[in-house]
């Protein structure tokens, strides 16, 4: 089990934690697996700069969709489903 740490926008922060959004469309870049921890960083943009706003959330991976080009899912990318 390990920890994955990734930036979030305000929109899609505020549903993951209010439990409305529960799966995150990201790059296969950090072999993410099931029971590992994703934790969300909240980012925006302040004069066109990427500041961090503090808050964040974390949540363990229940499932992760990959290698499916078949149903519209790129090579490479990968949906990682949590709560």
């Amino acid at each position: 089990m390990k920890t994955v740490y990734k930036k979030i926008l305000p929109q899609y922060f505020q549903d993951v934690l209010t439990g409305l959004k529960g799966f995150e469309l990201r790059k296969d870049e950090d072999d993410i697996q099931v029971d590992d921890v994703i934790c969300l960083i909240e980012v925006d943009y302040y004069d066109g700069v990427l500041d961090v706003t503090g808050r964040f959330v974390e949540k363990i991976v229940k499932y992760v969709l990959r290698d499916v080009p078949q149903y519209g899912l790129m090579k490479g990318y990968c949906i990682i489903g949590f709560f």
